[in-house]
């Protein structure tokens, strides 16, 4: 029989975490709320007879401006923090109890008994910003855009989904995802707060929306001053009753860490992610009871990137090399303020994550770094180069990103490696990247799910969205499709294992580890709730401000 979901967003068959697990789970893996003692997962700041409050603006930052405006081409929290409240998708992770995926701009859905026909049905009630109402042309619009991207069309996610062989529309309000085969994680990846709905008048006259923001989301584009702030104001027209509750939504553009910091300290910044524990224990000091900390692990991967098509970096011995140079401990003690967790590429303590005693035996990850740094420069002269070479390096300005490559500097120095460091704006940073202009380059990826299709799918088969290194392994392409079609996790796991050892032994990127994030956020504001990725894309319809 078809499975569907209801229109509240809960499956007829099945069952979903309630707010009091959700919140016990998430005091299980570190959360800690400065408002209750610390280590539990009460909010206490919230009484839970509360009656919604209308108007405020709710004021956020981020580390740099975004390159632009499209979605669908963009991979920075600097474009989707600030863009998201002003879109929809088609399902979307519950902002209140993240483990659930509940409606967006579909109603409901059905799966079809042989997992391989998900059929949406669509809300006839919305309108996006410029007027024109939202149907299916416009979700098959996006979505075969997302899946096949059109020539000069940048398609970070497209391999994510390679799973879906066609978008259909049987009428004006319900939408087919066509696929080839099974696809557990398809709705999980669908509700990752990239997949937003563009309206097809507007793509079909730019060809992108790089320069402009129309949606069908609870805020409208006001106003953006680069360098300053982007600002979204409240939509009238919004299709949900009642929402949003706030005014607008305002994110300053604040590059240095420690100036937005105080900006949280001082009242104005009402949210804050703060990236290492010295700062978000200065905000506690400081702010008391009048703020809440959550500290959570993130589905951000702190990685090097090699270009293979750059000699000599596809030869695997040299990828190898400079991956055993890096002391990943070390690694997060630097590049994350000690507090980032030290891991391979699937969530640390994670229903995927390779076991330590077997992540150990990768090339990078031994106990003993001495050791391992002789081997990698045994590895070096058997590649020809006994006495190191050189490399250029490409970072993003930004103080993180800056020492993450000081950091990396220094740890191949160590086995003859010697990188010159090149910094650059976040837009050329990002265009280098999207052509692979560069040798070697410190970053990270995120994902909003911890699941292999999403993180394989977009940074590591052959024609990946975020392969940046160019590798292409065809084991790991093969064994990519045998577990995506694998539905019982514990059947999946062994295969999940097999891909990360094949893709960890061709250094297809360089892992040190996941970071963590502080949620530093005003006590006056409601309905919010930290989640382990930054990717939900949350659209603050929900979020309210209590009387300060």
């Amino acid at each position: 029989m078809n499975q569907s979901v209801e229109s509240n967003g809960r499956r007829k068959t099945g069952s979903s975490l309630s707010r009091r697990e959700l919140l016990l789970a998430l005091a299980g893996t570190g959360a800690a709320w400065a408002a209750a003692p610390r280590g539990t997962g009460l909010l206490a700041a919230e009484a839970a007879d509360e009656t919604p409050r209308y108007g405020g603006v709710l004021t956020q930052d981020t580390f740099a401006d975004p390159p632009h405006f499209d979605l669908h081409q963009s991979e920075t929290i600097a474009a989707l923090l600030t863009l998201a409240p002003c879109y929809n998708r088609l399902v979307q992770y519950d902002p209140l109890e993240p483990l659930n995926i509940v409606p967006d701009l579909a109603e409901r859905w059905e799966i079809s008994k042989d997992e391989k026909l998900y059929t949406f049905y669509l809300r006839r009630d919305v309108k996006f910003h410029h007027g024109k109402a939202f149907g299916a042309e416009d979700v098959k619009a996006s979505w075969d855009r997302l899946i096949n991207p059109p020539k000069g069309v940048f398609g970070v996610r497209k391999l994510t989904f390679d799973a879906v062989s066609g978008i259909e529309t049987p009428d004006s309000y319900t939408v087919r995802f066509v696929l080839k085969r099974p696809m557990g994680s398809l709705l999980p990846n669908i509700a990752q707060g990239w997949n937003v709905i563009f309206p097809k008048d507007v793509l079909d006259a730019k060809g992108d929306m790089k320069k402009d923001v129309v949606g069908t989301g609870p805020f409208r584009m006001k106003q953006y001053v680069r360098g300053v702030s982007l600002e979204v104001e409240k939509y009238a027209g919004y299709h949900v009753k009642g929402r949003p509750y706030l005014d607008g939504v305002k994110t300053f553009i604040i590059p240095d860490l420690n100036t937005a910091v105080n900006a949280y300290i001082a009242g104005q910044l009402l949210l804050h992610e703060a990236t290492n524990e010295s700062q978000a224990e200065q905000a506690r000091q400081q702010v008391g009871s009048r703020g809440v900390i959550a500290r959570l692990t993130q589905m951000s991967n702190v990685t090097m990137e090699m270009n293979a098509a750059r000699k000599p970096w596809g030869d695997v011995r040299i990828r190898q090399a400079a991956s055993m140079a890096i002391d990943r401990r070390e690694a997060m003690q630097v590049m994350t303020d000690g507090a980032g967790e030290p891991s391979g590429m699937m969530l640390p303590k994670g229903q995927w994550a390779l076991p330590a005693e077997e992540l150990r035996k990768m090339p990078g990850y031994a106990a003993d770094k001495v050791a391992e740094r002789a081997q990698a420069r045994k590895l070096l002269a058997e590649a020809g180069f006994p006495s190191g070479f050189k490399a250029a390096m490409t970072a993003r300005r930004g103080q993180q990103f800056e020492a993450a490559a000081i950091f990396l500097k220094d740890q191949l120095g160590q086995v003859g490696i010697d990188l010159n460091i090149q910094i650059l704006e976040t837009a050329a940073f990002y265009e280098r990247l999207s052509k692979r202009d560069f040798e070697v380059m410190g970053g990270s990826y995120s994902t909003a799910v911890d699941d292999p299709d999403a993180i394989f799918g977009q940074n590591y088969l052959c024609t990946a969205g975020r392969n940046y290194s160019g590798m292409c392994v065809e084991e790991v392409e093969k064994l990519f499709v045998q577990q995506s079609q694998i539905r019982d996790p514990k059947a999946r796991l062994p295969a999940v294992h097999q891909l990360q050892r094949v893709a960890l032994q061709n250094v297809m990127k360089a892992v040190m580890g996941f970071r963590v994030t502080w949620y530093l956020y005003s006590g006056a504001l409601r309905n919010y709730r930290p989640h382990y990725s930054r990717y939900l894309a949350e659209s603050r319809e929900q979020v309210w401000l209590a009387q300060r």
